[in-house]
């Protein structure tokens, strides 16, 4: 191993050292108070749900001064996410070590995502649009159906807040990288609103080694917007949309010389009324829909176009039993529909749900048991479940339990996918399986809140495309994969400086070989501190992964690597802020995916305003 790469002792012995050090600390951290609705698709505080749960808000995006969703979330606890050469390229997520297609993403409720692929374009996402996103760890396939194996991730967008605010962002720094975001959020009486724009541009740098060592650029451009109106008996419609349209130069192995670029869009549009019959009956009614589209091209010339479009509504019904049960329940349906220049012998299908959720708390004790039958076009009916037990062992420690399946639905490609050589899909496919036991003990002090989890995913069924003939190929249900896992976090404040420091450790392998599942690494740690000297803002992240292999038989590797960012702003005034940047400070040579470059040092600075 090279020196570079960071050991698991070093690792374990960072984060218990963290863990041991934090009582000299005096004040709380809250995050435990914040509240989420994806864990339950209901509003709890992080402290009430039993899911393992993090919440990033507007301030923190703000905070960390990320250019993208790829760098917000890389190293939060229990992710990894890649990248494949700089800004708007394809990324990549792995969650407590699942795949990609594993995860579920929601913005504002609804699905989004590639029917075909069966994976998210996080690049195109843009950060400026995004008010808050809550990442639920573990299964949660008994409340949202496919897919949700590894967890779930949901994008909200800005909303309107009382008054009228003006928020404006100009941004320059490596690569020619530029990027401009306008907006107003506002309420008055019983509306409130929110628009949003903004561009980026990058000239990027060449993102494959050994390949056309030309720049890969980007340009994305982006529009959200929301309008909510609140009745006088209480009930309340709102509406939401977010556009972005990407436009991205890339590197292919498949053609070292030639130049490649697509364009892209993600598109998501919902409408939501909720309101009350009775004082214990709470109704959620919500349509959507969203786009994912990508057009390519080689050398300036059309090859070809992938389209999905996700169309979706759910009834949910919140039913308060007495003054400690709660149960929910209500309906799914999905219809997926996909397009392009390859052929599909079934391009649509249906996906129809009924879910229910029965919560309740009884003295130091709480319980939740869920159930979910999916019934789909292409493979059938499908029933997941969960079951979650917690106790307060004391007033500050809480200790949980919990056992959860889940499964992924083969997509478009795995199924019905048709090429002039020979390689069709697979109507015959089953889901991916899972099942998943957690064991998590999390703490909330004086001093700040920690926790520590222990989980173990089996998934059967994994679906792999093998060759069936000479350079034929088809997707079969032939791999077995068992992750077994630790996190451990911690958030408190040392001698005035704000820390959050998380680890996470992963065995997770192929059960028929024996190997490493690709693309994961064994040992991820990430650290953030931030303090605040009067008017100026300070704050550096370490960032820190061991090796991963590339291929099944664990021959191919990238190094682990740790990355160390400095960050600082300084308020001009009470609307205008000065920020400013350096990323991977030591410029490491690193990469997040086999073969594929990383910027380097960077340097970013911005102006932000925001009328108060």
């Amino acid at each position: 191993m090279k020196s570079h790469q960071i050991n698991q002792r070093t690792l374990t012995r960072t984060v218990l050292t963290a863990l041991l050090v934090v009582p000299t600390a005096t004040m709380a951290a809250t995050s435990l108070d914040t509240v989420n609705v994806t864990a339950s698709r209901m509003a709890q505080t992080i402290d009430e749900t039993l899911a393992a749960v993090t919440v990033i808000t507007r301030e923190d995006i703000d905070k960390s001064q990320a250019k993208d969703i790829t760098q917000l979330l890389d190293g939060t606890q229990g992710l990894t996410m890649s990248n494949n050469g700089g800004l708007g390229k394809v990324a990549g997520i792995r969650m407590r070590g699942t795949d990609s297609k594993q995860v579920l993403v929601l913005i504002d409720g609804i699905r989004i995502g590639s029917a075909t692929l069966g994976t998210t374009a996080f690049q195109d996402l843009p950060l400026s649009q995004i008010e808050r996103i809550e990442v639920v760890r573990g299964p949660r396939s008994q409340l949202y159906g496919a897919d949700a194996i590894g967890g779930v991730i949901q994008i909200f967008t800005r909303k309107g807040r009382a008054g009228t605010h003006f928020i404006g962002d100009a941004e320059y720094g490596s690569h020619n990288t530029v990027r401009t975001a306008l907006g107003v959020t506002g309420a008055e009486g019983n509306v409130d609103y929110s628009l949003q724009a903004s561009i980026l541009k990058t000239d990027g740098f060449n993102a494959l080694k050994n390949n056309n060592p030309d720049k890969d650029g980007y340009e994305n451009r982006s529009f959200s917007g929301s309008l909510g109106y609140r009745f006088n008996n209480g009930a309340k419609i709102s509406f939401n949309a977010l556009r972005a349209k990407g436009e991205n130069e890339y590197d292919s192995a498949w053609g070292p010389t030639n130049l490649y670029d697509a364009d892209s869009l993600q598109q998501s549009l919902s409408g939501k009324l909720t309101f009350s019959p009775n004082q214990v009956w709470d109704v959620a009614l919500m349509v959507g829909e969203t786009r994912d589209e990508s057009t390519n091209y080689t050398n300036g010339a059309f090859t070809s176009y992938f389209n999905t479009r996700r169309r979706q509504f759910s009834w949910q019904n919140d039913l308060a039993i007495g003054e400690e049960t709660l149960l929910t329940f209500g309906l799914d349906f999905q219809r997926d529909a996909v397009e392009g220049t390859s052929t599909y012998s079934v391009n649509e299908r249906d996906n129809k749900a009924l879910f229910a959720q029965y919560q309740r708390e009884f003295g130091k004790n709480s319980v939740v048991l869920g159930l979910r039958h999916d019934d789909n076009e292409s493979f059938g009916s499908y029933n997941t479940g969960n079951i979650a037990f917690g106790r307060d062992l004391t007033e500050t420690l809480r200790l949980i339990a919990s056992y959860g399946t889940g499964f992924r639905s083969p997509t478009f490609n795995d199924l019905y996918y048709q090429d002039p050589w020979g390689s069709n899909g697979n109507p015959n496919l089953t889901p991916e399986e899972s099942k998943s036991f957690e064991l998590a003990l999390k703490g909330k002090q004086s001093w700040g809140n920690w926790n520590i989890n222990l989980f173990r995913t089996d998934i059967e069924g994994l679906i792999d495309w093998v060759e069936i003939a000479p350079f034929t190929y088809q997707p079969q249900n032939i791999n077995q994969a068992r992750i077994d896992g630790l996190e451990a976090g911690v958030t408190t404040q040392v001698a005035g400086w704000q820390l959050a420091g998380n680890v996470t450790l992963l065995d997770p392998r192929n059960k028929n070989t024996g190997k490493l599942l690709t693309d994961r690494s064994q040992r991820t740690l990430r650290i953030d501190v931030d303090r605040t000297f009067g008017k100026t803002d300070v704050g550096a992240t370490f960032n820190a992964r061991s090796r991963s292999y590339s291929n099944a038989s664990n021959t191919l590797m990238a190094d682990g690597f740790g990355t160390f960012d400095l960050r600082a702003s300084h308020h001009l005034d009470s609307d205008w802020t000065l920020r400013g940047q350096i990323r991977n400070l030591f410029d490491r040579d690193y990469e997040t995916v086999r073969t594929y470059n990383t910027g380097g040092r960077e340097f970013f600075v911005s102006v932000h305003y925001q009328s108060k």
